[in-house]
């Protein structure tokens, strides 16, 4: 999962969190809720695109619910080794889940066998759409898709991308893009760590697709070259950035997303409350430029019913991504 600097974190998340609530709607009932510590987990690594956001939103709580809301790291395994913690806690509103589509949409279709199961978990709200963005070091010598294109199909058997992981969103927006361009040869080189970046800068791979916060301050270095996104539409936080799928000509969607979700059986009345206070947080300008800043596009938002609909939908969608990026499961 990528990275944000910790400066970044403490620069930006404090001034988002610690907004005047006063004209906001009060929450739903909750019995008192939270009567005690809760603890959010992050299924990634401090640090992450994921662990920022997640600060984000519990910072924001608890301007109003002051000490409530802790945020627990539990990387490991795809995001399995946190997500599983969460599913056997009790559903009491006391351990929730923070983190991307990955564990609901990707991993069943990727490993055999999961630590968890999805129905275990009541999506409780939505929050931002993480597009990513086809990055390639400055001393390759591209400086737009077409360019990057020839490039390939010069040098198929030499190029490669790099990714976080067989299976991560990275790996298979890389692969679908090889298989449109027809150039399945492409060689996949996945990573476990952050080296990933530091290698694309110095030119060990071709290309790779990453989080905006975690290249944006390399692109702006010139180390970089930013090429295109790849969700099916432009992205606010960098407009001048053409779609893949405007560049191939053809249908091309791999964007991830982010949301707050409980164990199953969790009293109705928290899941509501947790639905309402992102909303809160979500709707303030203040939060929302946060985002746009640090690459996350905000989403409308939807009730907790329209989100758990929304991530059965999604589930299909990456389904078939999975497929065409001709990924066994393992």
């Amino acid at each position: 999962m990528t990275n944000v600097s910790r400066r970044q974190v403490l620069r930006l998340v404090p001034a988002a969190a610690m907004l005047p609530y006063a004209g906001a709607r009060a929450s739903v009932s909750t019995g008192g809720y939270p009567t005690q510590p809760v603890s959010v987990i992050v299924p990634f690594g401090a640090g992450s695109s994921t662990d920022y956001m997640a600060r984000l939103m519990t910072n924001g709580l608890n301007a109003r619910y002051p000490g409530r809301f802790i945020v627990d790291n539990k990387p490991g395994a795809g995001a399995s080794i946190g997500t599983a913690h969460v599913g056997k806690s009790s559903p009491d509103g006391s351990v929730l889940l923070y983190t991307t589509a990955t564990p609901f949409v990707i991993n069943p279709f990727i490993y055999k066998k999961l630590a968890y199961e999805p129905r275990e978990f009541i999506p409780a709200a939505r929050t931002v759409e993480l597009a990513l963005v086809l990055v390639v070091s400055a001393t390759l010598g591209v400086r737009n898709f077409a360019e990057l294109r020839r490039y390939l199909e010069r040098n198929s058997k030499a190029a490669s991308y790099s990714s976080y992981g067989a299976g991560t969103s990275s790996h298979i927006a890389g692969a679908v893009l090889a298989r449109k361009l027809e150039l399945p040869e492409l060689l996949h080189v996945p990573y476990k760590d952050t080296k990933a970046i530091p290698d694309l800068v110095a030119g060990r791979n071709t290309f790779h697709m990453e989080a905006w916060s975690s290249v944006k301050p390399l692109v702006k270095a010139g180390q970089l070259v930013a090429i295109a996104v790849t969700s099916a539409h432009p992205v606010k936080w960098a407009p001048e950035l053409p779609t893949i799928a405007s560049a191939i000509g053809t249908e091309y969607d791999i964007a991830t997303w982010h949301g707050i979700f409980a164990p199953a059986k969790t009293p109705q009345s928290i899941v509501d409350f947790l639905n309402d206070e992102f909303r809160v947080r979500m709707e303030s300008a203040e939060t929302r430029q946060a985002c746009l800043d640090m690459g996350f596009n905000p989403y409308p938002h939807m009730t907790a019913e329209q989100f758990s609909a929304f991530v059965k939908r999604d589930a299909t969608r990456w389904q078939g991504y999975v497929k065409e990026a001709g990924i066994q499961p393992e």
